[in-house]
């Protein structure tokens, strides 16, 4: 069984399309990701999947201008999905989500997710083509916890006899920026404790708006570039303006590999 999907991250979208983020338009920028994703791989890809801060500032308005432009179709689904999104050469197109430490957990399940209950977390798993794919939530906030919930969920999800893609909005790894690197969980050790041996076939994170990749314990952990301004690989905040990426993922045979797609703007 063969089957590809995209990985997206970091949209920081705000209330309004023309309001701008540290002087950057995140919404221009996120409609020409998914305009030259609808023009390139779509044909060939099962879905997309966003990694969380889907939103800037966590509010209703925010999230309701996010809905409208997807365009959504079809009936409310519980999370994380797939929403069936319509827009920028994409029609009824799959797209999961995961909340970053931008979002409000109660009012991005409200609105994204009416069905869904809110949770203080989402820990939340899918199966697609035989794959298990476990969406892991290491909180609202922007240093990770490292959840007893959130790792018991790990847990017993790895004990399901499926091949594993893990999925979450923190990184995991150092990037060698120091800043960034102090948002990594205290208790990260626990978590490669959980994976080490597994049948895991990649790692996908965002928050640190940086592509990269590495290896622990055998499994590749996958960083990426956000929708929006990225950050500069030095030891103090600083934004800078490169183009964004997505991650165009394959799983054949067992096997996972990806690839980079840059979006000029």
């Amino acid at each position: 069984m063969s089957f590809s999907f995209i990985h997206i991250t970091d949209h920081h979208l705000p209330e309004s399309e023309a309001s701008l983020v540290r002087g950057f338009p995140p919404v221009h920028a996120f409609r020409a990701v998914m305009r030259h994703i609808a023009e390139n791989v779509a044909g060939y890809t099962d879905f997309i999947i966003s990694t969380g801060d889907l939103v800037e500032t966590a509010t209703d308005v925010a999230y309701r201008s996010l809905m409208h432009m997807l365009n959504l179709r079809g009936d409310p689904v519980g999370a994380p999905g797939p929403l069936l999104v319509s827009m920028e050469g994409l029609y009824e197109f799959p797209l999961y989500c995961l909340p970053g430490n931008h979002d409000d957990r109660t009012s991005f399940s409200q609105c994204l997710f009416p069905k869904d209950p809110p949770r203080p977390l989402m820990n939340v798993a899918f199966v697609h083509k035989g794959i298990q794919f476990v969406c892991l939530d290491w909180g609202p906030h922007t240093k990770a916890v490292a959840h007893s919930e959130t790792l018991d969920f790990l847990m017993r999800s790895l004990q399901a006899d499926v091949p594993c893609v893990l999925l979450m909005h923190h990184h995991l790894v150092p990037t060698k920026s120091r800043w960034l690197d102090e948002f990594i969980a205290d208790g990260v050790d626990r978590f490669w404790d959980i994976v080490a041996g597994q049948n895991v076939l990649g790692i996908f994170c965002g928050h640190a708006h940086m592509t990269y990749d590495r290896v622990v314990e055998n499994i590749p952990v996958f960083g990426l570039r956000s929708t929006a301004f990225q950050f500069a690989l030095q030891d103090e905040p600083l934004a800078c303006l490169l183009p964004p990426h997505y991650r165009l993922v394959t799983i054949q045979n067992g096997v996972l590999t990806t690839r980079i797609l840059e979006v000029p703007l």
